[in-house]
């Protein structure tokens, strides 16, 4: 069972090292509020993991760990040597399930 993404992590806030909650969830929360806030817009790259290291001043696992959640949640999608693009939106049809 994955773990949750938490909730009070603002898209311009900071990790809290003393927090109850892992340094790479709270990483995943802020880039999800970035997604959701529209900074990193549908296919469109998510900053890279030395970009990531370099903002938050954390391990390269770290960073690397947050990307591979959101990818596995469907909200990213990694491509070897271009990055890690945001996925579009999935939009259920009327009185469907989200599509592919």
């Amino acid at each position: 069972m994955d773990p949750e993404i938490p909730d009070g992590y603002a898209a311009d806030g900071e990790i809290d090292y003393e927090g109850p909650d892992p340094v790479w969830l709270q990483l995943v929360a802020i880039l999800v509020a970035r997604i959701r806030r529209g900074d990193y817009p549908p296919r469109r790259a998510i900053p890279s993991e030395s970009q990531i290291m370099g903002e938050f001043g954390i391990a390269r696992g770290t960073a690397r760990k947050a990307i591979a959640f959101l990818a596995a949640q469907g909200l990213v999608r990694t491509v070897q040597g271009r990055g890690s693009f945001v996925e579009p939106e999935q939009t259920a049809p009327e009185g469907g399930e989200p599509t592919a």
